[in-house]
């Protein structure tokens, strides 16, 4: 099976399988796409940089040349080696290119696709996924799981421990985009350097501003119905840099736990006890204004939301330069949706 999960994954990361010398990576989490292939790359060639042995190509540019992938492919390079012919694909269909190569794989290269979120019909992730000679490898948004792993392999690697009350909370402000996730925790390591653990204050002083600023306002004010909030909000994440990826991961995530919650009150749960169906659990802060966003929701619009949602995240990485507008017109559907709901 071409496709790789799990520990699957971790061992071809550090040791890439010869007999798979064509290596696809894609889905809606770019930091983690962007990592994992990097990894790869490394475990592939000694040095990146050298041109001899890395070839870059644009994934666009193959479309008016197919062919150019497999006579790169099946290039000897000049001081002997295997060679990394590494392709970013862009909006540009690139699956009869990658056919080819799969037809005839190289012995000599391995060659490395990165690519965003592919629907499942997409020809270059059929093709790969249906080859002997490829490894296909998805990357979506960390879980509760994923962040847990990510913060206890960062903070040991740099010889902290971690209250569990600080992972906690910790993980309850990180978004689904692994590179923003990984540079806000060796962030808060670096601050928390020499005092052998990271502690709740630490969360609080270093991560919560930048993080709450990024996800738990803007998440809150948006299926809380405060569209005048999220306006402002949604202007000073712009002003800062916050991913979008990292917003539109959260929200789907809430959106996601807000149904599930909402099923249960509409079971006959208190709305207080339902909240406890939320993964990571919810932060003490949060806990009275999420209870209130449960009033403007049924399960039903949740659903449609949900959906919602998700298309409008795979547009944001389909069409970039759109990204912050469509972001923004969701998260404010939503809030118009959400504030409709103290109509009913």
């Amino acid at each position: 099976m071409a496709i790789l999960k799990g520990a699957e994954i971790d061992r071809f990361l550090a040791a890439p399988d010869a007999r798979r010398p064509v290596v696809l990576i894609y889905g809606p989490d770019s930091g983690l796409v962007s990592e994992r292939a990097r990894a790869v790359a490394k475990a592939t060639a000694a040095d990146l940089d050298d041109p001899f042995s890395v070839i870059r190509i644009d994934g666009d540019s193959l479309t008016g040349a197919p062919g150019r992938l497999a006579e790169e492919a099946h290039t000897i390079g000049m001081f002997g080696g295997k060679r990394l012919v590494w392709v970013r694909a862009g909006e540009k269909p690139i699956g009869p290119a990658v056919a080819e190569v799969l037809r005839a794989p190289p012995s000599d290269s391995l060659v490395l696709i990165e690519a965003g979120d592919l629907k499942r019909t997409a020809p270059l992730r059929t093709e790969a996924e249906r080859s002997a000679h490829a490894a296909v490898i998805a990357c979506y948004a960390d879980n509760e799981g994923d962040l847990k792993r990510l913060v206890a392999d960062e903070a040991r690697a740099a010889g902290l421990a971690v209250e569990p009350e600080a992972a906690t909370l910790l993980v309850s402000l990180l978004g689904g985009d692994r590179a923003a996730s990984r540079g806000e925790i060796r962030k808060l390591c670096l601050y928390a350097h020499g005092t052998g653990r990271i502690t709740v204050a630490d969360v609080e002083a270093v991560a919560g501003e930048t993080l709450q600023l990024g996800v738990s306002e803007i998440v809150d004010a948006a299926a809380g119905g405060l569209a005048p909030a999220l306006e402002r909000l949604l202007a000073r994440a712009a002003t800062a840099d916050v991913p979008v990826a990292q917003v539109m991961t959260t929200m789907s995530r809430h959106l996601s736990m807000l149904h599930k919650a909402c099923l249960a009150v509409e079971a006959g749960q208190p709305a207080a006890n339902a909240l406890g169906s939320f993964q990571p659990p919810l932060h003490f802060s949060r806990k009275a204004g999420v209870e209130r966003q449960l009033q403007l929701w049924t399960s039903d619009k949740l659903e449609r939301f949900i959906v919602r949602t998700a298309e409008a995240t795979f547009d944001t990485r389909a069409k970039a330069d759109l990204a912050q507008a469509i972001t923004s017109r969701t998260l404010m559907a939503i809030a118009l949706a959400a504030a409709a709901g103290r109509k009913r």
